[in-house]
């Protein structure tokens, strides 16, 4: 039937939901998983055909590898736990099965899974309607299907990046601080407008044979490497993220300009690396380009703290703390490409410890019912510079998610969750998995509190297989990344923790390639930078494969982390493994990780991975305790929870080990458990519970049928993905309908 009416009221909808969420990138998708969780009504509203923002394949290589954080550089142990590590994890399953950069499908399906959300892709926020301090709706069209929705609800969240609720007069900020407002060293010296820049991607390949290229009218010259100073460009197949433009302009208006200047400087950079020198790019052709900016900044929404520069270097304290960061204060300059120095953060770079972020940047502190979660919470522009990221992004958006299940349930706007339901929102993130670096929470009705916890064995600090080795002197650093400065303290050295009040010695396993005896010092020490403990020499012979021990023989110590460091001697080198064991990890040399431990142990034998450690509240490690047990090399292992009088529940958490030291990786973590069994007593019988088996996730929930009443409990961890070592952080065992769980 013929239609001319175009305002049908077939399109046009009206929704109602608890909680809306504008925007589906990584925070978006992660709040309004967090709270569809915890019986929340949500609707999600994205205005792209995919998830993830610029972890999308829109903008990268759609594996998710943008998808940076607190881990990144020197932070140990740091990744960020959480919805974010439990999407992470799926998104290496399905590349380990044959589903390469399909980040926004893993996106969209964990979306889907969620009976509480109604999504809506490819759908424009417009208009915000307001009720006094208060959102009542906005409208919004869904592109495609040309349907007019007005979306009403209790809560809304912006995750949008660009501040869309800033339309409903929410305050916010735009440009950068001067140096006066909150005294930080990294600011201007006076406000002004500017931001960050954007960039656009691209990829190419090695076509097999010479491709030639010609640059379109329109695009940029550069004639040599020196018109791209600091611009490592030796990368023929993707890049670059010093690509950026835009900063001078608005990156909000101004976004398809600043696109198309963007797509005219990537041909003048891939004119100069076809035929500006030698770059060996003669068989490479481009064979895609961005179609949308990757946006690093532009509105910022005003809570009621905004956190600065000194708020993170100083690592300030919050009662409020429900999320934190690592990475570098990284302040791109507004000039961007034309900018002549180093296209991030001056050298030497700002690296902050695993600050917190507090909750009263995550709520708006003139709209009463908004909160914000993504690059536009309550910071400074310098600031912004470290809590940018999506991971930081995404434990900010996990915390109000969580937040938005108080809402509902006390009828209450954000400033009073803060002032009011504190602890309760601690506990409730606490419980889903969401652990903050040393900021335990105890989970108050936790049977496992009151349990006493053995196992069939535990693995003793010992040496760990030998797969590599390394000299004790270094080689120069390239200067082509001038984040990655040499530090001033080049030397070697292996961080471990000490369980006891004495520490006899240190052996390694060690090699001298000079044909002539040497000797070596190794100073212990409670961190790099403190003073010598003591000082050890050991002698060690030509050849291969000698235990050389270093004897310390301290005693009276304090438990917990220290470090030995090795003297420079040429062509002497140490064993190293690539065995991640929680809490072991080497000293860094410049700002990156490095991935492998020396091969030692320590005397007295030191007993670290005992099962007394599940009797945790941060199911990571922390203060100097690595919080977890690992048995014995060898499946299957039990750990058995047993209780002077019978005790009644019908949920139980489990939280294995995804190495939270790991960088970038589409492999399934092999320390990862896959198959487990749980057991209980019954009439002196150990009767099945649960069973699984495929397992890759961190953490995993298990709600009973029916509630199971026993003095004892056996889990017994059949095989890793991997592994040669059962490991597990963290057991839970509660009624769901008490009060805290």
């Amino acid at each position: 039937m013929y239609k001319d009416n175009v305002n049908h009221p077939d399109f046009n909808e009206e929704l109602h939901c608890d909680f809306a969420v504008v925007g589906g990138g990584v925070a978006g998708v992660t709040a309004a998983i967090a709270a569809a969780r915890e019986g929340v009504k949500t609707v999600l509203v994205q205005n792209r055909p995919v998830l993830g923002g610029v972890s999308s394949v829109e903008y990268g290589e759609g594996n998710g590898s943008f998808v940076n954080g607190a881990y990144n550089y020197t932070h140990r142990n740091a990744r960020e736990c959480g919805i974010i590590e439990e999407l992470k994890n799926s998104n290496a399953w399905h590349f380990a099965n044959g589903y390469h950069a399909c980040w926004s499908q893993v996106l969209r399906e964990a979306v889907e899974k969620e009976a509480n959300i109604t999504l809506l892709m490819n759908t424009e926020a417009l208009s915000v309607d307001m009720d006094g301090d208060r959102i009542r709706s906005f409208t919004a069209r869904m592109l495609n299907s040309e349907i007019n929705y007005t979306i009403y609800a209790d809560n809304f969240l912006d995750a949008s990046g660009d501040g869309f609720f800033a339309a409903a007069g929410a305050d916010y900020r735009m440009g950068r601080e001067g140096k006066e407002e909150f005294n930080e060293s990294l600011a201007p010296d006076q406000p002004d407008s500017k931001t960050m820049g954007s960039s656009i991607a691209f990829k190419a390949v090695d076509a097999g044979h010479p491709v030639s290229f010609k640059a379109p009218a329109g695009a940029f010259r550069f004639e040599s490497d020196d018109d791209l100073p600091f611009r490592d460009h030796s990368d023929l197949n993707y890049g670059y993220w010093w690509m950026e433009y835009g900063g001078e302009l608005d990156t909000i208006r101004d976004n398809e300009k600043i696109y198309t200047t963007l797509r005219n400087i990537l041909y003048g950079i891939w004119d100069h690396v076809k035929n500006g020198g030698d770059h060996h790019a003669e068989n490479h052709v481009i064979t895609w380009i961005s179609p949308i900016c990757g946006k690093r900044e532009s509105r910022r929404m005003l809570g009621d703290i905004i956190l600065n520069q000194n708020d993170i270097m100083d690592d300030r304290e919050f009662p409020d703390t429900v999320a934190y960061g690592g990475w570098p204060i990284d302040i791109h300059p507004p000039e961007g490409i034309f900018y002549h120095g180093h296209p991030g953060s001056l050298p030497p770079f700002f690296f902050p410890p695993l600050y917190g972020i507090p909750f009263r940047c995550l709520y708006s502190r003139n709209v009463s019912n908004l909160m914000m979660a993504g690059r536009n919470i309550s910071v400074s522009h310098v600031a912004l510079g470290t809590t940018r990221v999506m991971a930081t992004c995404a434990v900010c958006a996990q915390a109000v998610g969580t937040a938005a299940a108080l809402l509902k349930k006390y009828h209450c706007s954000p400033r009073e969750i803060y002032a009011k339901h504190l602890d309760e929102l601690l506990i409730l993130l606490q419980k889903n998995d969401h652990a903050i670096p040393r900021r335990p929470v105890r989970i108050p009705d936790d049977l496992v509190h009151t349990a006493h916890l053995s196992a069939d064995s535990s693995l003793t600090l010992k040496m760990m297989k030998a797969d590599g080795s390394e000299l004790l002197t270094w080689e120069p650093k390239s200067g082509l990344d001038p984040c990655d400065t040499a530090p001033d303290d080049r030397r070697k050295g292996q961080y471990f923790i000490l369980s006891g009040r004495e520490l006899e010695s240190v052996g390694l396993l060690m090699d001298n390639a000079s044909g002539q005896p040497q000797t070596l010092t190794a100073r212990m020490r409670k961190d790099e930078n403190g003073s010598d403990l003591a000082v050890a020499v050991a002698d060690i012979l030509p050849g291969q494969g000698h235990i050389v021990r270093f004897k310390f023989n301290l005693s009276d110590l304090e438990p917990g982390q220290y470090i030995f460091i090795l003297d420079p001697v040429e062509k002497v080198s140490f064993a190293t493994s690539t065995i991640h064991l929680p809490g072991i990890f080497r000293k860094a040399d410049g700002c990156y990780h490095n991935f492998n431990n020396m091969v030692f142990n320590i005397t007295p034998s030191q007993r670290l991975y005992d099962a007394e450690n599940l009797h945790n509240d941060c199911g990571r490690p922390a203060a100097g305790k690595p919080n977890i047990w690992i048995a014995e090399a060898g499946f299957p292992r039990t750990v058995t929870l047993q209780w002077d009088e019978a005790v009644s529940f019908d949920r139980i958490d489990l939280t294995f080990d995804t190495n939270l030291d790991r960088y970038r990786t589409m492999k399934i973590p092999p320390e990862c458990i896959r198959d487990f069994k749980v057991e209980y007593e019954q009439d002196g019988m150990m009767v099945p519970l649960l069973e699984e088996k495929d397992n890759f996730s961190r953490f995993r929930r298990f709600d009973l049928k029916k509630s199971i009443t026993t003095g004892k409990v056996q889990i017994t961890l059949l095989a890793s993905q991997g592994d040669e070592f059962a490991r597990l952080y963290g057991v839970r065992i509660c009624q769901r309908n008490s009060k805290n769980s």
